[in-house]
């Protein structure tokens, strides 16, 4: 049972009918087998493992909180974020530092006999990782307390809503949000309905549509450097819209129980400079990474370039976060590259734009910044979307080669696509772009929706539940659930 299936539709309509049917008290125990049952259709294997994490997690909090001292609070907190690690490590990265130590040995004619292990990857450990981690280091600095009631704590660990694939939620905002009793209201329930029917709508007639397209490049032995070139732009639009859709479909569902989660996008194709696009694209990872990683790596420090040492760390730990391959290490060091690089020659950069009076033209100005900023994202895309170092370091050349922009083969590699799906491809994206339109002159689409006449809006919504019913492909995972 995946989010973009009738069985979940089913499913939830349950969930929500029960617990506004019932009295406060006992809802808890719905949205734990609720969030249970769900993990378990999905990887049922390792509900024992999340068991364990969420058992050893609570303790692990009570016990932080009853230390004495500050050193033996931060002594605990290790102690329990260690062994959380192991686990994530053991399942995720064993077989990645498995293999490396092993090229290295073979280069090195070193005998090394561990062999590759059979290890499959749990569902959602990264994310259910990282909220432990959170939880049990703002106990440590006092900013929460244990929670003490076990049913109240392991919803927030498995929230099912966001369980998957985030929005990855601080325990401070989501926990008390279970303890108050949530009314019925039709606001709640019409605006969940329209975030699920949007998340719906991008997943189905946008990422689904550009998956088996853009794979169809990068599986093939020997691609075209124009056809790398759109391959990976559709790929950022393919992946913008997989994975936004999927925080779409978690806040929809959460709102439709009274619970807020965290918006987890702001239009990232629509940044101006890489450290902005970080502050649009997985938000709740980005600022994860900013309070845990980089704020205690930069304590005391005060040289820029200690700084920038703790921005590349910052950025390493969110590629290997990402997956457990050298590509994924590759694009994290890319990210960190550019953002240590933007800050440092940001003063050099306004001259320019001064000396060629590119700052008398705002909007000139910002949409070249939108534009670089872009074309730097998909270059480094081009790493997480590759299958090995080798591939990546070919897909690069390609996308850098000046004969790959070539307009002529850009227009040839279009012909990727059949003329009906560019056509019906074409059409969604349009009215995906028309959305972010509103969006960014008004604070949201659906407030200035609700304010047009009944039909205009009723139109809209009918639009996006037909495309998705008669247009909609599915079949395809979503790219981050399997993080």
């Amino acid at each position: 049972m995946t989010f973009i299936s009738i069985e979940f539709l089913l499913f939830f309509t349950g969930i929500v009918f029960t617990y506004y049917l019932i009295p406060h008290k006992w809802r808890w125990i719905l949205l734990l087998a609720a969030s249970y049952s769900f993990y378990a259709t999905l990887s049922g294997y390792f509900i024992v493992l999340l068991l364990i994490s969420t058992l050893f997690t609570y303790f692990t909090g009570i016990v932080i909180e009853k230390q004495e001292t500050k050193q033996q609070k931060k002594r605990a907190m290790l102690v329990g974020i260690c062994v959380l690690l192991f686990f994530l490590g053991w399942f995720k990265y064993f077989n990645f530092v498995n293999d490396s130590i092993r090229a290295i040995s073979t280069y090195m004619n070193w005998n090394y006999a561990i062999p590759y292990q059979e290890i499959i990857l749990p569902l959602a450990i990264s994310f259910y990782t990282f909220q432990a981690v959170s939880y049990l280091v703002d106990i440590s600095r006092g900013k929460q307390k244990a929670e003490r009631h076990y049913g109240y704590f392991s919803i927030y660990f498995a929230f099912f809503p966001q369980l998957v694939a985030g929005p990855i939620e601080r325990a401070k905002k989501l926990l008390p949000q279970f303890k108050i009793e949530q009314t019925l209201t039709y606001d709640n329930i019409s605006y969940g309905m329209k975030r699920i029917a949007w998340g719906f709508f991008k997943k189905t007639l946008i990422a689904d549509r550009l998956a088996p397209i853009v794979a169809s490049v990068y599986d093939s032995p020997d691609p075209t450097g124009s056809q790398i070139v759109l391959a990976t732009i559709l790929f950022s639009v393919q992946l913008y819209a997989d994975f936004s859709a999927l925080s779409d479909i978690a806040i929809g569902c959460a709102r439709m129980l009274g619970i807020r989660l965290t918006e987890n996008f702001k239009q990232p194709h629509f940044a101006t400079s890489i450290g902005d696009f970080w502050n649009r694209w997985h938000i709740t990872l980005s600022t994860w990474l900013r309070d845990y990683i980089f704020m205690p790596l930069c304590k005391g420090k005060k040289k820029r370039s200690e700084i920038y040492v703790a921005i590349i760390i910052t950025f390493l730990i969110s590629g290997v976060w990402h997956g457990a391959a050298w590509t994924f290490v590759l694009w994290g060091l890319i990210h960190g590259f550019y953002r240590a690089f933007g800050d440092h020659t940001k003063h050099f950069r306004g001259k320019v734009a001064t000396f060629v009076y590119l700052d008398q033209s705002p909007s000139l100005h910002k949409w070249m910044k939108i534009l670089t900023t872009f074309l730097l994202v998909c270059f480094s895309r081009v790493f997480f979307r590759s299958t090995s170092v080798s591939a990546a370091f070919e897909n690069a050349r390609h996308f850098l080669s000046p004969s790959s922009w070539n307009p002529s083969g850009i227009i040839a590699a279009f012909e990727m696509f059949s003329l009906l799906d560019l056509v019906i491809f074409s059409f969604f994206f349009i009215v995906m772009q028309l959305f972010h339109y509103i969006e960014r002159n008004n604070t949201s689409t659906w407030n200035w929706l609700s304010q047009r006449p009944a039909v205009a809006r009723f139109a809209v919504y009918v639009l996006i539940v037909v495309s998705v019913l008669v247009f909609g492909a599915t079949g395809q995972g979503f790219v981050y659930g399997g993080f």
